[in-house]
Order: structure tokens, then C-alpha cells, then sequence
């Protein structure tokens, strides 16, 4: 009866018939209450702490235990298994890594550590695989804009990483060290060293992680004639990265903590596959990113949070002996933040200042930024099971004398009292201010523009399931309609230059399931599935006859869809990975397009433990069919490839 059913419809079935035979179980049980833990988990990226059940807009949880359980040691390894995400990868880890969210571009998704952003002035984007995981504890994945509360750049949606923190005051003084060494695939080397350690008031910790590679991946290359087994060439790079958390507990309502961060990565770029030798480019990067925070209660029912932030970031691109390109973005911020919170209203408002600066000799000079902001979001639960999310932001932006106002409004509403169900939905405004390459590229900078904007609208369904399997389901629909966005045109003296003409539509539909069963007091199995239907749309002409009008997005897929595996039984563990992604282009004109990827991933750990001393054996397999694929066009993936990790925990 499914012959003729691809992988992804057959999951979208499974989703929806799973759903329903769930809910009618809940219904024909007259003492049925759902306990769901994953719904209780506290949101931060609201800036409200509310509980994931209850918020107005889908956001996606990857805990720590997911973290553990995924191969790969950067952000975009594990963001990939994410099924709201598409991860734009130019190659291994760490060649550039990109994402989009909801059909729009990097640019248009916020990044936040800890609540601070990481997006550059520069280029409204960041590297993913600037970012290890090894002081990553959790990680929020906010599936719509959200500049209301986070200004510029949050058009299309957010991520927000957790580093590893211990909020309470210990039972006891410890200190643990962690140690990890891994081989792999590519002459692949790395090595890390974890230290912490923690008295009645005070816990520290400090890492160290070192990775190095040939990056001599094989791959299949088409030459016209036949496909051709080729190793990549100039891919070879060494990476490290220094990290320091400090915590002040003065109680369990004051503290204050110190976060300092520090990446080092000196890499070749291989460049495009033309099947010619890529020319000697090379890149080298230094980002070393400071937070200051403090939480003091100031009366019963107030809190003061504050934010104090430094960044200082340096590449350097040389293809050798052509160009010689570098950029140092300078970024102060601080945030003041007072939250309010009683039994039917809870309250963030603040002010943000941020002063950004830029030096490179590709960039006019004396370039610089100083933004203001006030924001104010709130929940509002004046009747009983129905919550209500009003925010609005101001924003001055000094460099271009402009200054935008956005706004959001959210509903949560639970019709059942007993069972975790509830319906949500949200509209607002949002927008992206121009990056300094728009402004300030010295051939084609464009001073007169302004701000893109787009008006949002979600609606979706949350439901949390403790019967026979313990779980929840998630299911969206986003509409996001985008304009004045800024788009690179070439002019008449030969050079290109950003103009704002470009308007698109993205219209969202995604599925999402996580499922635990308990078969035994040994043996667990975790499920995870999801999948995202994604219509993003040029709908303007950049001149008469433009046949670019009314065409898919280039490299947004269509449909997309994510499964994953977790078995554990005693000190075993087996996790797989299986990721669709379907039909896109590679052209605006939608006439080149890519063929769908199908990859399987997977590791086995085992775990011992001898004394106080708990030690790892980690086996990964990535690309385990040996598919031969390419995400980006021209940048071909790796074919099958292997790692060894081995860690001990004292």
C-alpha cells in the first residue's frame, strides 16, 4: 500500500498517525495525567523562564545527553541532526559552515551565547565551526524572528547556546578532570583537557582543546566523461580552543559569573572543485569573546540581570600572491535587564548598547557603529490556561541615523486541564540592519541603505505523552513575508554593490517527535524524527522581465527530515543518525538543480567505570553508506570516514 512513497512522506505518515493514536489513548483513560519532563524544561531565550510547554512559539531543545551522544566536536556537527536547521557546509569541519532557518539566510538567524550575540557587524553572520562543543550544556532553537526582544539579524530565527554552568550551591567540594584523545579519518588529531572544580561559593573550570588534520578527503569527481576518485587537495589545518568559566555564588538568588573564550584556527581553503589545483588559499582566525554576568535579587519579587561583553575577533584570507584581505571586528555591549515576576504577570524589560568597530583594508576606514535599545517582554496569564506574550523593541542604529521598531504577540492556550496539549501562535515585526560590508566595501559599498523588514505569523500545536512511551510531539506552520532585503547587484562601472530590492516569502511546515521507552531498568531507547516542508519564494523582479521572479531561494531545500537512534543497554551504547535532504538550486533562476542527499551516521560507546574513574570508548562512522553528495555546488562531501575517541572522567 506505501510502494511509491518516498522516506520522508512514509515519516510524515508515522508522525501524524503516531499523534492521533496517542491522543485517543489519553482521552479513553479517565485518571490519565502527562508528567512530560522535556515540557518543564525552563526557556531562556525568551528572557522570560518559562516552561517549554508553555511558549508561544516552537522552540527545539537539544539537551546535554544529545550532545554526548553525537559525533563530531563543533556547533554544525550536531546542528545537522537537527531537522529545523539546514546547515550550509563547505566541506569538513572546520571549512566554512553556514545555516538557514525558515528559507532565509544566515544573516537572518541571531546567534546567542548565553544570551550575548555572536552575529559579526561585519557580515550579520558567524562561522558555526568557529564554535566547539565541549563547553556547550544546552542548546535553543527558536523557530521564528524574535527581534522584539534581540533587535538585528533575528528576521528568521534564533539559536541560543548554554554553556556549562552549575546555578545551585554544591552539597560538597569537588573537582573533576576530564581528559579525551581522538584518531581519525584524514590523519585526524585531537586531544582535550578538562579542569573543574568547585568549593561552597566558588566553581571554576578551564579547557583546553587541540585539533589538527591532513584534510585529504576522498571524493568523487565528474570531469565530463566519468566520475573520477579524487583526494582533496590544499584542506590540511590546526585549530585550538582555550576556554574559563568562573562562578561567585553568593546564594541561590545572587551571583556572578565570568565567561572568557578563546578560538585559534590556522586552515588552507580548498576552494570550489573545477578540476584544476586549488590555488594556495589560506585563512587564519583569532576570536576571543569576554561575558561579565550578574544576577542580584533587589526585592522579592525583582531581579537585576547584567551583561558586560567584549569581543575581539581577527581573520586574515591570503591566496597567495594575489590577495591579502584582513578584518578586526571590535564589539563593547552592555545589558542592563530588570525581570519582574508574580503569580500572573512576568516582566523583562532593558536597555542594550552595543558599540562595534571595524578595521580592514578592504573596508573604508574609521568605521563604526554605537546601537541603543530598549525592549520590553512580558507573559500575561490573566485567565486560567491561557498565557498571553506581548514585546517591543526600539532600536537606533547611529552610523546609518536610522532607527526601527519591532514588535511580537503570542498566545499559549491549554484547553485540557490534565494532559500537556496546547495551542500556540504569534505575529510580529522584524528586521536586519545593514552589515558593514553593505555600507563600507570600498568597490561597492552602498551608504544610503536602510533596514530589511518582515512581518511574521506562526501557528502550531505542542503535545507531551507519558503512557506506554514517554515523549511529545511538536507540529508548526510559519509564514514569513520579507522585504527591502539586500541584494548584490552588478552596476555599470564593472563592480557589484547592495541594493534594497529583493521580497520573499517562506512558508514553513514542520513535524517534530522525541519518544523515550524504559524497556527495562537496563535497556532504553530514545527516538527522535522530524520533518520540515519549506516553500521560501523570490517574489520581486530586480528589473522588467526578471526570470528570477516567483523562483525557489537557491540552496533551501524544499523538504528535508531527520531520524535518530539512541540505544543504551547497561554500559553500551549504540546511536544512529539519518538525514534527508531533498530538492533545491543552485541558481536563482531555479534551471541547476542539486540531487537529493541521503546520509547515515552512527557511534558505539562503551562505558566503564572503576573506582571514582569513569572512562570512554567512542567509535563514529559518518557518511556510513558512502554516499556521494555535495551540499554547497562545487564543494564536494567526504566520502566514509571513521573516528576513535577515548576519554576518562575523574
Amino acid at each position: 500500500m506505501l510502494k511509491g512513497i518516498n522516506i520522508t512522506e512514509k515519516l510524515l505518515l508515522f508522525l501524524v498517525l503516531f499523534f492521533i493514536w496517542e491522543t485517543g489513548k489519553a482521552q479513553d483513560s479517565t485518571d490519565y495525567k502527562i508528567k512530560s519532563i522535556l515540557g518543564n524544561v525552563i526557556i531562556k531565550a525568551n528572557k522570560l523562564q518559562v516552561k517549554l510547554k508553555d511558549v508561544s512559539t516552537q522552540i527545539e531543545i537539544i539537551d546535554e545527553a544529545k550532545i554526548k551522544r553525537a559525533n563530531g566536536e563543533r556547533l554544525p556537527d550536531l546542528l545537522k541532526s537537527s531537522s529545523s536547521i539546514f546547515i550550509k557546509s563547505y566541506g569538513i569541519t572546520p571549512d566554512l559552515q553556514t545555516l538557514s532557518i525558515n528559507g532565509l539566510g544566515a544573516e537572518h538567524t541571531l546567534i546567542l551565547l548565553d544570551g550575548v550575540r555572536l552575529n559579526s557587524f561585519q557580515n550579520s553572520q558567524i562561522d558555526l565551526s568557529l564554535i566547539p562543543l565541549e563547553n556547550i550544556e544546552r542548546i535553543e532553537i527558536v523557530n521564528n524572528g524574535v527581534s522584539s526582544i534581540y533587535g538585528s539579524d533575528a528576521l528568521g530565527g534564533l539559536i541560543n547556546i548554554i554553556t556549562k554552568n552549575r546555578l545551585l550551591l554544591p552539597d560538597s567540594r569537588d573537582y573533576n578532570i576530564k581528559l579525551s584523545f581522538s584518531k581519525g579519518s584524514f590523519n585526524k588529531n585531537s586531544y582535550s583537557v578538562r579542569l573543574e572544580k568547585q568549593s561552597r561559593n566558588l566553581n571554576a573550570d578551564l579547557y583546553y582543546q587541540k585539533e589538527n588534520s591532513d584534510g585529504n578527503y576522498k571524493y568523487y569527481f565528474n570531469n565530463g566523461i566519468e566520475k573520477v576518485l579524487k583526494e582533496r587537495e590544499n584542506a590540511a589545518y590546526s585549530i585550538y580552543d582555550v576556554g574559563f568559566n568562573f562562578q561567585y555564588i553568593i546564594d541561590n538568588a545572587n551571583r556572578i559569573r565570568f565567561i572568557s573564550l578563546y578560538s585559534h584556527q590556522n586552515k588552507n581553503v580548498p576552494g570550489i572543485e573545477t578540476g584544476t589545483p586549488p590555488p594556495a588559499t589560506k585563512q587564519f582566525d583569532k576570536n576571543w569573546n569576554n561575558i561579565l554576568i550578574s544576577e542580584n535579587l533587589i526585592a522579592p519579587k525583582l531581579t537585576l540581570h547584567t551583561n558586560l561583553n567584549y569581543q575581539n575577533n581577527y581573520m586574515n584570507y591570503k591566496v597567495e600572491p594575489y590577495l591579502n584581505s584582513s578584518y578586526k571586528n571590535i564589539v563593547y555591549a552592555v545589558s542592563p535587564e530588570l525581570k519582574y515576576k508574580d503569580r500572573i504577570i512576568r516582566l523583562t524589560g532593558g536597555y542594550n548598547f552595543t558599540h562595534a568597530e571595524l578595521k580592514s583594508n578592504e573596508l573604508e576606514d574609521g568605521i563604526k557603529r554605537n546601537q541603543h535599545a530598549f525592549f520590553l517582554t512580558s507573559v500575561l496569564e490573566f485567565i486560567n490556561r491561557i498565557k498571553l506574550y506581548p514585546s517591543a523593541r526600539y532600536d537606533y542604529i547611529s552610523d546609518i541615523k536610522q532607527s526601527a521598531f519591532t514588535y511580537k504577540f503570542g498566545v499559549n492556550y491549554q484547553p485540557l486541564k490534565d494532559i500537556d496539549f496546547s495551542l500556540r501562535g504569534n505575529a510580529g515585526k522584524n528586521f536586519r540592519a545593514p552589515s558593514f560590508n553593505d555600507l563600507y566595501w570600498k568597490t561597492g559599498g552602498n551608504r544610503n541603505l536602510h533596514p530589511e523588514n518582515s512581518m511574521n505569523a506562526e501557528v502550531g500545536l505542542y503535545y507531551a505523552f507519558n503512557s506506554f512511551i514517554q515523549g511529545q510531539i511538536n507540529i508548526g506552520y510559519t509564514y514569513i513575508y520579507a522585504k527591502d532585503k539586500i541584494v548584490w547587484k552588478p552596476q555599470s562601472n564593472g563592480f557589484w554593490s547592495p541594493v534594497n530590492i529583493a521580497e520573499s516569502v517562506s512558508k514553513d511546515f514542520s513535524v517534530s517527535l522525541s519518544a523515550k521507552r524504559e524497556i527495562s531498568k537496563q535497556f532504553t531507547a530514545v527516538l527522535d524524527a522530524g520533518i520540515n516542508i519549506l516553500n521560501s519564494k523570490k517574489i520581486s523582479q530586480a528589473y522588467p522581465g526578471d526570470i528570477t521572479k516567483g523562483k525557489f531561494i537557491p540552496y533551501v531545500p524544499l523538504l528535508s527530515s531527520n531520524i535518530a537512534l539512541y540505544l543504551k543497554y547497561k554500559f553500551i551504547e549504540l546511536n544512529l543518525f539519518y538525514s534527508n535532504i531533498g530538492k533545491r538550486f543552485s541558481d536563482y533562476a531555479n534551471k541547476k538543480q542539486l540531487n537529493p542527499v541521503n546520509t547515515a551516521a552512527g557511534n558505539f560507546i562503551i562505558t566503564t567505570i572503576f573506582w571514582e574513574v569513569i572512562s570512554k570508548i567512542k567509535l563514529e562512522v559518518n557518511n556510513i553508506f558512502n554516499a556521494d553528495y555535495q551540499i554547497i555546488s562545487g564543494y564536494p562531501m567526504p566520502l566514509r570516514n571513521f573516528q576513535i575517541t577515548i576519554s576518562t572522567n575523574y
